[in-house]
């Protein structure tokens, strides 16, 4: 058995093979890098279906809780679950490391075998230096782009954006929603300003008004009245833009989720 493998080559083959699979990767990897990172730098315009992804993922889980906590971790985890060409960008980036340990180990068993088989011969440093220098060749290529760095700036791009961009487009979102819910004048305020108004008055008519009935229990109930047609006002002011807000937002999110569909 080890005979046939050593006069068949086999081992030259499967080094072969393991080359292959190394350059391959490596230019899987980068071409995926290169797109990744054009396509993060331009978040807002890009086609990308993976960055379109992100983003339509993050705008959802700014509707659903108004606000995201990490966003790194958010970025990390979709970069992580990233797939080309059927596999995860991290599994290609791990077989150019592993394609060249393995061209190693391949021509040091080769050699091994070959000393077993035939001795001492030329075709034993021949079988360990192939081994050796497909994997340093296969390393000096892994070495000719930095895809570590250019993932970093990918990450930092896509959360630059979602950070700096929509996260506060959809805080300023609720915050105007908060604005147009809330009264424009607490009851208070609007109480101390009718007892401003009646202490403003002429001294005649605040004299004629005493004589007729006590002023302060009609300014109360002036008060309460107004308080009163004044919160129903807002209330139904309130209501029918919050109605309005949950129908921009239901029309938004089924937008997302059409984005993302297709």
């Amino acid at each position: 058995m080890l005979k046939m493998i050593v006069d068949k080559h086999v081992l030259f083959v499967l080094m072969g093979i393991l080359t292959i699979l190394g350059v391959v990767s490596k230019c899987i990897a980068n071409v995926t890098l290169n797109r990744l990172v054009r396509a993060a730098g331009n978040m807002n315009k890009t086609t990308h279906p993976f960055v379109r992804l992100v983003r339509a993922k993050f705008e959802h889980a700014c509707m659903v809780s108004d606000k995201v906590e990490n966003v790194g971790v958010f970025v990390d985890k979709f970069l992580y679950e990233y797939k080309t060409v059927g596999m995860r960008l991290h599994s290609w980036r791990r077989m150019e490391k592993a394609s060249a340990g393995l061209c190693l180990l391949t021509g040091v068993s080769g050699a091994f075998l070959e000393y077993q088989v035939h001795g001492m011969s030329d075709a034993v440093i021949r079988t360990g230096a192939a081994g050796g220098i497909l994997a340093v060749l296969i390393y000096l290529l892994h070495l000719t782009t930095d895809e570590e760095y250019r993932l970093q700036a990918a990450k930092n791009y896509m959360v630059d954006y979602l950070e700096n961009v929509c996260l506060h487009k959809y805080e300023k979102a609720n915050q105007k929603e908060l604005k147009v819910m809330t009264p424009d004048m607490p009851a208070a305020e609007f109480g101390v300003m009718l007892e401003e108004e009646v202490q403003k008055l002429p001294e005649p008519e605040l004299v004629a008004a005493k004589d007729t009935s006590p002023v302060k229990p009609q300014v109360q109930e002036i008060q309460q009245e107004d308080v009163q047609k004044k919160e129903g006002r807002d209330f139904r002011k309130s209501s029918e833009k919050q109605e309005v807000k949950d129908q921009e937002r239901d029309v938004l999110i089924r937008q997302i989720l059409e984005e993302f569909m297709a």
